[in-house]
């Protein structure tokens, strides 16, 4: 115990830098029973060492001076046989520009031995190694900055853009967002506010301590438009074996023809519900059962080869709606085949997983994860009602229990109506340019619901799936 309390105080002391005047030394011999050994790290080395059997030797000091020039002590202990040397930024190589340290022992007086000198290596740190792989590129009204990282990170990465200044209406360097970098690297979307032809990207990282490591600029950044385009004349949609999956029924008003209606907020659903009697009557769209289980693909033909840029799905705006629950008596009214359909709640049949994929060829029957099929979008929110569906795309959307927002439209005018913004998730496809004919989507899951908060619970044990408008966006011409 004595000897653990004397090394904690060791320890603390030893983070306080000493001149080498006022260092005590001890004589002793130095003895390894194995060399000192380096193994190169981003952004600093790994030393590996061993204490002697000596019962006076308390720990080993490190002294050496980071990217910066400024002093850095490291403590080891003999509990441990390592110690991680961190602070630099650029690649260090040993035998050209290798880092200089001292290394030497302590003991319980705080007396040193005299310090040996070694040298050691580093890798590139993940504030440098993002930028052998970090490109800028095209993005859907913005622009997109996606890098590879080493397995080992830290630091933070900055982008900015060159705008306007919304109070000085001067330009201005704006911050879009301050991300940690992420291990094995990450692809940033962003969407600009103002609208531009282009802009000039700027790029930073930063270490944990606020030191500013490196910048890029990309100038002139074009920000792409995309134009929409219209069923039947710009696009085809359908499900392989529609016929299994696509649910026609005419007594609620739900089936195909109602993705292509133009009521992309749910407005003949409101406008059945003020009306006595018409509460059933959907004005929609569902598909299943089973549509997570059979790995259904929802496909698409552009009719020719085109940029893709967005697929929109849209749901209900808020009307504080009930849906059919069979553990609910007080809603017994419900028909038999509408609580089939729904069984609990809106939000239980909107896509929470969700991958997007182009091809030119068969949409039906090319391989996922082929040459032949790229991926251009990813959906990946958690089930989970809390966490999942009350950050999502969807949480201003429809359900009595899943309120997201204050305004409830089967209250409101029409013309409050009229002027909220629709709720949809905006599959906005990964630019590279490439032409296809196809794409289809794969709908993996669907949120959890909740009638009390929490965590929600699994109401679609029959894999339905809705979505109340489809729109097909592509680059412009």
């Amino acid at each position: 115990m004595l000897r653990k309390i004397l090394y904690l105080l060791v320890m603390l002391s030893g983070f306080v830098a000493c001149k080498d005047d006022d260092v005590i030394r001890f004589d002793m011999p130095v003895q390894f029973k194995q060399p000192l050994s380096f193994r190169e790290i981003p952004g600093g080395a790994v030393m590996y060492y061993y204490l002697p059997d000596d019962m006076g030797i308390y720990g080993l000091r490190v002294r050496y001076a980071d990217h910066w020039g400024r002093p850095v002590t490291i403590n080891g202990s003999y509990v441990c046989d390592s110690v991680v040397l961190t602070g630099f930024t650029e690649e260090r190589k040993a035998g050209v520009n290798p880092v200089k340290a001292q290394v030497s022992f302590f003991n319980s007086d705080m007396a040193e031995s005299e310090p040996i000198e070694v040298e050691f290596g580093t890798l590139p740190s993940a504030t440098v190694a993002v930028f052998e792989n970090l490109t800028v590129n095209p993005f859907w009204g913005g622009f997109n900055v996606t890098y590879t990282s080493p397995e080992e990170v830290s630091g933070i990465i900055h982008i900015f853009y060159l705008g306007e200044n919304k109070y000085s209406n001067q330009p201005d360097s704006i911050l879009m967002g301050s991300f940690p970098i992420s291990e094995g690297g990450d692809t940033l979307n962003f969407v600009l506010q103002q609208k531009m032809d282009s802009t000039t990207v700027i790029v930073r990282t930063d270490d944990y301590r606020g030191n500013r490591v490196k910048q890029i600029v990309a100038p002139k950044m074009p920000c792409l438009a995309m134009d929409v385009l219209k069923y039947k004349e710009g696009f085809d949609f359908w499900i392989p074996n529609g016929e299994d999956y696509v649910i026609e029924a005419d007594e609620f008003n739900i089936g195909f023809d109602y993705l292509f209606d133009g009521d992309t907020k749910g407005v003949q659903f409101r406008d059945a519900r003020l009306e006595e009697g018409e509460r059933y009557k959907y004005h929609t769209f569902m598909a299943g059962p089973y549509i997570f289980e059979d790995k259904v693909r929802f496909c698409i033909d552009l009719k020719e080869p085109k940029v893709p840029a967005s697929v929109r799905l849209y749901a209900y705006l808020y009307y504080g709606s009930t849906y059919p629950d069979y553990g609910d008596e007080w809603l017994i009214e419900f028909p038999e085949y509408a609580r089939q359909l729904w069984e609990g709640s809106y939000i239980s049949r909107l896509p929470s997983k969700l991958k997007l994929y182009g091809t030119n060829k068969d949409p039906e029957t090319v391989k996922i994860g082929s040459e032949d099929c790229a991926l251009l979008f990813t959906l990946d929110d958690y089930s989970g009602f809390r966490s999942g569906f009350c950050n999502s795309w969807a949480q201003r959307t429809d359900d009595l229990y899943s309120k997201g927002t204050d305004k409830d439209y089967l209250e409101a005018t029409d013309a409050e109506v009229e002027a909220a913004d629709p709720i949809y998730l905006n599959m906005l496809c990964n630019y590279t340019g490439t032409p296809y004919r196809y794409l289809f989507f794969v709908v993996e899951d669907t949120y959890n619901s909740s009638k009390f908060g929490g965590e929600g619970e699994e109401r679609n044990i029959r894999e339905y799936v809705t979505f109340h408008e489809l729109e097909v966006y592509v680059e412009a011409e």
